[in-house]
């Protein structure tokens, strides 16, 4: 175990940070910010090491120490910098408009030495910022001229190269409902395509509202509802596949029944009251079926995601501490992978499982989120699951195409 860490210790990438481009005048402080993450893609690219950017510096250096460091120029400061970082080298530059040029100039300094190593000019005429950033891999090849070729992104993870994959859990579960005195009051609605939905009708979040067909009728989660005296109501349901509540609406107005899924209205008509005693007699009544929540999201800069759920209650609320799965991949080729173990506290959420380590945290800019395995630690981008429904639901291969037991199901392709 011993040869093996020193091994890892010897092979581990060096470390260096690219400070934020000074601007010039004409060049907005949006623009330096972009190019500054640009340019810090490029060499992490280019140089094969593990680069820290402006997030990791802040958390690193006190506010003071940032006044004094992220805007020095000087070799003592930057070896100051460079020594409070615990980095190698510092990528530092600047980015102004001359009349119709751009003037770029991009520096690697050697901390330890306090002396500048390698140096990157440009002037670009009548360029826009797109020029500039296509100059960028050019004038970073520069400053690494023997760094490794920019590599290409490694294939979307199969279940043979994930440690310890695991079969999927179940992400629905189908458990009777009852609706109780309820079931006498309920109305009965048809597309004409078989699809049919059953409501008490003014009744609000209280609901309940069931959709399905002759045969089954699920029980939808009501988030929220109104009325308008004894001429119309409406009940929103839960469906993370249209983020705003006015897309996922079953309405009545004046006897005309509506269900709205996304940009689609999809015109219903009352069975006539026969028919729906019929079909409430007869179909089998459901409590809603999707059983899993995402507790984190997040993805990397190569495309693959990072997504740890766990299990639901039939009330859409999530069960504490029961049924991790953590899932790897990029869309449409995420594996499930085996939880070790999870910790949540007030910091954030520490998740172990075979494959590497999710930390997620919260600074004063919000959510952050890491990767770490052996052969180091990958910064991600957080993804807030609350807000990336469309992504979950549409496009990551755990979720997408999975029928929710919600009143769309049968209207999302």
């Amino acid at each position: 175990m011993l040869g093996i860490l020193l091994a890892a210790a010897l092979c581990a990438a060096p470390r260096l940070a690219v400070l934020p481009l000074a601007h010039g005048e004409g060049v907005p402080d949006s623009t330096t910010a972009a190019l500054t993450e640009s340019l810090a893609a490029e060499v992490r690219r280019t140089s094969g090491a593990e680069v820290i950017t402006k997030r990791e510096i802040e958390s690193v250096l006190s506010l003071e120490l940032q006044k004094q460091m992220l805007g020095c120029q000087t070799d003592a400061c930057m070896a100051e910098l460079g020594g409070a970082l615990g980095v190698e080298s510092l990528v530092t530059g600047d980015v102004a408009r001359l009349g119709e040029s751009w003037l770029v100039h991009l520096k690697l300094v050697r901390p330890a030495s306090a002396r500048v190593v390698a140096q990157a000019d440009r002037r670009i005429r009548g360029g826009t910022v797109d020029d500039v950033l296509d100059q960028l891999p050019a004038m970073v090849a520069e400053l690494f001229p023997g760094g490794p070729a920019p590599r290409p992104p490694p294939p979307a993870p199969a279940i043979a190269a994930v440690p310890a994959a695991i079969s999927a859990p179940a992400l629905r579960l189908d458990e009777p409902a009852d609706p109780g005195g309820a079931r006498a009051g309920l109305l009965a609605y048809a597309d004409g395509q078989g699809h049919v939905i059953a409501v008490l009708p003014f009744s609000g979040t209280e609901g309940p509202l069931y959709a399905g067909d002759e045969k089954a009728l699920y029980q939808a989660r009501l988030v929220g509802g109104g009325r308008e005296g004894t001429i119309a109501y409406d009940q929103v349901f839960w469906d993370p596949r249209f983020p705003r509540g006015a897309e996922r609406l079953f309405q009545v107005r004046e006897g005309k029944a509506t269900l709205t899924c996304g940009a689609r209205e999809i015109p219903l008509s009352p069975l006539p009251p026969r028919e729906a005693r019929k079909l409430v007699a007869s179909a089998a009544f459901r409590l809603p079926p999707w059983r899993r929540v995402p507790h984190a999201l997040a993805r990397d800069g190569d495309g693959v995601h990072y997504l740890l759920d766990g299990a639901r209650g039939a009330d859409g609320r999530a069960l504490d501490g029961a049924g991790w799965t953590f899932w790897l991949g990029r869309k449409g080729a995420m594996v499930p992978v085996k939880v070790d173990e999870v910790d949540v506290d007030g910091a954030g959420l520490l998740a172990r499982t075979a494959a590497g380590t999710l930390e997620v945290g919260r600074d004063e800019k919000g959510r952050w989120a890491t990767w770490r395995t052996p052969a180091g630690k990958v910064p991600l981008v957080w993804l807030e699951p609350a807000d990336h429904g469309p992504l979950l639901y549409r496009e990551l291969s755990p979720y997408a195409g999975q029928p929710l037991g919600t009143p769309c199901d049968p209207y999302v392709r």
